[in-house]
């Protein structure tokens, strides 16, 4: 298997969800991912804690899988439990500016506010992106990896 480089890592929220869902599309292609991961090196910024909590609790994209909110935090705690994760709560300095600058005349999407601000932790914590979205290269001077489906990393 092909190892990631030991850069440390910034998870994206849809990482997040594949990795917990086991019936989630690219469950094993986020499972392969980790699996290369150094102790310590897949970080979650709080951004990214609160979306991934907000879609295990949602029924319209869980379905008949949905977590309550109890639920939610056992599945949060045993994510960290794995030692190739940690999770990351406090702001990196510089991370409004970049923030601005990466929002700043664009117009308005979906994920456009949440894909901004991972995009500039990252940048900011100086760590690479990981995500199955490649609309995260729109991003100037980020250091993204975009996790092909069904492909090892």
């Amino acid at each position: 298997m092909t190892k990631m480089p030991a850069v440390p890592t910034l998870c994206d929220v849809n990482v997040l969800l594949a990795l917990v869902t086991d019936r989630h599309a690219s469950h094993a292609a986020a499972v392969r991912w980790l699996d290369g991961v150094p102790v310590g090196g897949a970080m979650i910024c709080r951004i990214a804690q609160a979306g991934l909590l907000r879609l295990l609790n949602n029924p319209a994209v869980m379905r008949e899988d949905v977590l309550d909110t109890d639920a939610c935090w056992g599945l949060w705690h045993q994510l960290l439990e794995d030692e190739r994760i940690r999770f990351t709560p406090t702001e990196p300095p510089g991370l409004d500016a970049v923030f601005e600058r990466f929002t700043r005349g664009r117009a308005f999407t979906p994920r456009l506010w949440t894909d901004a601000y991972l995009a500039a932790y990252a940048q900011t914590s100086r760590l690479m992106l990981v995500t199955f979205d490649h609309g995260f290269r729109q991003f100037d001077s980020l250091t993204c990896h975009v996790i092909e489906f069904g492909r090892p990393p």
